[in-house]
């Protein structure tokens, strides 16, 4: 009897998807066929992100802003194999989610990592504010005319940042450069440093012949105390190379048994988030991290039942702020 839930969500999203391809069919009809051609350029490249690849993570310090202040001489640079996986698309919405797989000695280690969620024409963009804290900020039709919104998510699907762009293609090449966008500490740092309060980043997504680039030109910034000041630039450069021969199945395995259970979890948020202009939540209660109890609730091998709606609302819920 375990399975009627996840029965019942997957022929709930199956007909989700099918009536919004419906309606996206018939309001991409309506498109001149000029637009309807980049249109569909577009689609091809963030659907080129998606695949198995070899990645590393290139980050590093370039100049001070602020007087005194040392930059980190040791640049971070690690490597890992991750999937990424078309897990939704609705024609005019598209969401990727990202999976590590990191070789630990003798043993591949699985990890969640982040997602992607590209919206055509989104008049609806989350700013980040400070404190695990957003502000929705409103469009014009005009303002997003032949746009895509990249909004990122967390490990544990909580937002992360949101910014809005235009694709441009040249040949066989295409790419996305977004406006500034305020975000919280990376991961790679929001454990070790306190001396800075967010990151504003320009980020760009190019789609090369072999997969594809993720570079970031980022500033460091103190906003606390009634003071906004910078610490320093940085430069990220990520890369994502297409490996077909290495071994993904402990990941594709993963993915099968809680693909369901994070789909509930995004639309969780997504429900929560819609109905406020500003969004905010706590990252402990009692102790507890938010993405230990939403981890906590995933099947896994010994216990693969899957939580309901209700219980994964009653578990995120006291983390939320009025």
């Amino acid at each position: 009897m375990q399975f009627l839930p996840s029965l019942r969500q997957g022929l709930f999203l199956t007909l989700t998807l099918f009536s919004s391809l419906e309606a996206f069919a018939e309001d991409t009809q309506k498109l001149p066929p000029a637009e309807q051609a980049i249109f569909e350029k577009d689609r091809a490249a963030i659907l080129a992100m998606a695949g198995k690849f070899k990645v590393s993570f290139n980050f590093h310090e370039t100049y001070a802003f602020k007087d005194g202040y040392d930059l980190k001489e040791k640049a971070y640079s690690e490597s890992a194999y991750e999937i990424v996986k078309v897990v939704e698309d609705t024609g005019s919405q598209i969401v990727l989610q990202h999976i590590l797989q990191v070789e630990m000695g003798l043993e591949d280690v699985i990890v969640k990592h982040w997602g992607q969620v590209w919206t055509y024409e989104d008049k609806h963009i989350l700013e980040y504010q400070k404190d695990t804290t957003w502000k929705k900020s409103t469009l014009t039709a005009d303002q997003v005319k032949g746009t895509w919104s990249q909004y990122v998510t967390q490990t544990d699907d909580s937002p992360r940042y949101e910014s809005y762009a235009k694709w441009d293609h040249y040949g066989d090449s295409s790419i996305w450069r977004s406006k500034e966008t305020s975000r919280p500490l990376p991961r790679r740092e929001y454990t070790k440093r306190k001396d800075y309060d967010l990151i504003m980043g320009i980020n760009t997504h190019a789609i090369s012949a072999n997969g594809w680039v993720h570079s970031q030109a980022n500033r460091k910034l103190v906003k606390r105390d009634g003071v906004e000041e910078y610490l320093c630039a940085e430069r990220g450069f990520n890369t994502y190379e297409r490996d077909d021969k290495y071994d993904f199945s402990l990941s594709n395995t993963y993915w099968e048994s809680t693909g369901p259970f994070w789909s509930q979890v995004r639309s969780f948020w997504t429900d929560q988030i819609s109905k406020k202009e500003n969004f905010s939540y706590q990252k402990k209660v009692d102790e507890k991290s938010l993405g230990k109890t939403i981890r906590s609730l995933a099947p896994d091998e010994e216990d693969k039942t899957l939580a309901t709606r209700d219980e994964i609302a009653q578990a995120i819920k006291p983390f939320l702020r009025e």
